[in-house]
């Protein structure tokens, strides 16, 4: 399907989504507002009504049966109002971290209690009972809405401690994560770079099943706060006044609970340049300003029919990638060339899906066919995925088949080693190419000059394949059945043909910086804009 068509489709598809998640932001409060009022007005309504009865029923009733009646419903209303538990902290300074004890109680009882005995008060009220009567039902409601609302009131006062300690903290900028497993690679890339500007910062959460993942596999140096269920309310209190940008790494719907809060800037990240379609999503023109690499990532909305003013863009390059080392010689000069296989992930769903794991096994054959070492690194969430755990270890088999064999020079790595001792950065370093998919792994691998091919996991011929995926009109193209692999490689790995097509790529992708000049641009242009707010 063009792209274009594609994108139309993702676009009406947005449009028909929009007055649930595009303004959710903006009238979440005001809703909840007005659905607090609907509630009130109905139990006041209940009241009158008892009261009337009462009084056709046996005689106008007394001060002290009007204000239990009154009571009555107001406690209900407060026990049916569940709070949220708090949020929690871990590596606040002056708050302990994980949550209280005591955090999540179970209040279901309490509260269908108080959804008894609130109308079972109005109702022996409205039948004329005498007061003793009326008297037990009432003080059973209070001692029931009494336990949820003390909770709501201990839920207010840590939420505020917080607040107190995160003041004291001076944020400039919050990390809004509302993402899932992909958190570790996220939070790692960009934390760095935006503290490299000179200020401190804060991470917050959104989905708590993640929380301990997410703690245990990222070495954050700033405070991460673990938001509840109401992010929202939560977000009302937690804001300090030198909190005044978010930050979003992920596409998740989710993000709009943190965009509730209108008076900070809302800055879209991203977790990597590449064209897949997560690169456009419609909703981008949502944030504020859109921090990108290159003029190929506004060109990538343009075409996909995705309209945002081009005043929402800043081309800063990629900050990550001042550690990728450009190459010093012709790769046709090395003598047995190391080529990194990355595949990307397969994603949530075929339509995103370009991942080559499955061809993984063929794929590295043939570079050794070629006369290449590898080093096989696979996305980090195809390991948790067991459809393609299992092309990882059938990969895996093939490399090391070729090291055991004595007939053969290979020296090929994978597992621990490429996967978690080294970085990517430092996996490109160790490589004289590459071999990925449609993905971020690509578009990074430009910093280095160095050759690279590109997977059509989906069969589509190799001029559609680059007319799609600009990033690919400087890569050698890998055909799902790798029918011609043999001369694509050798090109690659010999006389590399695309080196001009490289070149401009690198500068429309990574906007022109080298070295470190990426690095240095991102961090002093939000040195200034997190300077400007008073501690």
């Amino acid at each position: 399907m063009p792209a274009l068509s594609s994108n139309e489709s993702l676009r009406e598809r947005y449009e028909r989504r929009k007055l649930f998640f595009i303004h959710d932001h903006r009238i979440s409060v005001r809703f909840r507002r007005w659905a607090a009022a609907a509630v009130w007005l109905n139990a006041a309504a209940f009241v009158a009504l008892a009261l009337a009865v009462r009084a056709l029923v046996d005689s106008a009733p007394g001060v002290g049966l009007w204000a239990m009646a009154v009571l009555a419903a107001a406690a209900t209303v407060v026990a049916l109002r569940r709070p949220a538990p708090a949020p929690h902290t871990h590596g606040l300074p002056g708050v302990p971290d994980g949550p209280c004890p005591g955090e999540h109680p179970d209040l279901g009882p309490w509260v269908i209690g108080s959804r008894i005995a609130g109308p079972l008060t109005l109702a022996v009220l409205a039948a004329g009972l005498p007061a003793w009567a009326v008297l037990i039902p009432f003080v059973v409601v209070l001692v029931l809405a009494s336990r949820v609302a003390i909770y709501a009131v201990g839920v207010r006062r840590r939420t505020r401690r917080i607040a107190r300690a995160l003041a004291d903290h001076a944020p400039r900028f919050a990390i809004a994560y509302a993402g899932y497993g992909g958190g570790p690679t996220h939070l790692t890339m960009w934390e760095e770079p935006l503290l490299s500007a000179g200020f401190p910062g804060v991470i917050f959460n959104f989905r708590e099943q993640y929380c301990q993942y997410l703690r245990e596999n990222t070495d954050l140096s700033s405070p991460f706060i673990q938001l509840s269920t109401d992010a929202v309310r939560d977000l009302q209190i937690l804001v300090v006044p030198t909190l005044k940008w978010f930050f979003y790494l992920h596409n998740a719907r989710s993000n709009y609970r943190y965009m509730a809060i209108r008076r900070v800037t809302h800055v879209w990240l991203g977790h990597g340049d590449s064209d897949k379609p997560a690169s456009v999503f419609a909703r981008h023109a949502d944030y504020d300003l859109l921090v990108v690499s290159g003029t190929a990532a506004i060109e990538r909305y343009e075409t996909s029919g995705v309209h945002i003013p081009r005043e929402k863009f800043v081309v800063l390059g990629r900050p990550q990638v001042h550690g990728i080392e450009a190459a010093t010689r012709p790769i046709a000069e090395v003598e047995r060339p190391v080529v990194l296989y990355a595949p990307t992930w397969q994603g949530k769903r075929m339509r995103v899906n370009f991942s080559s794991l499955r061809q993984g096994p063929e794929i590295v054959r043939a570079l050794i066919d070629a006369g290449a070492d590898v080093i096989f690194r696979p996305h980090p969430l195809s390991k948790r995925h067991p459809r393609l755990a299992q092309f990882v270890v059938y990969t895996e088999r093939v490399l090391a088949a070729d090291n055991d064999d004595p007939s053969t020079a290979g020296q090929h790595v994978w597992g621990t080693l490429p996967n978690e001792t080294w970085t990517l950065n430092e996996c490109m370093n160790r490589a004289d190419a590459l071999v990925s998919d449609v993905s971020s792994v690509v578009s990074d691998w430009l910093q280095s000059g160095k050759p690279y091919a590109m997977v059509s996991s989906k069969g589509i011929p190799v001029e559609e394949f680059r007319e799609r995926f600009p990033v690919a009109r400087g890569a050698y193209i890998l055909m799902r059945g790798l029918d011609g692999a043999h001369e694509v490689l050798t090109d690659m790995l010999g006389e590399d043909s695309m080196q001009e097509q490289r070149r401009a790529l690198q500068v429309r992708v990574l906007g022109g910086y080298t070295g470190r000049q990426s690095a240095e641009a991102f961090a002093a242009y939000f040195h200034d804009r997190f300077a400007g707010v008073s501690a």
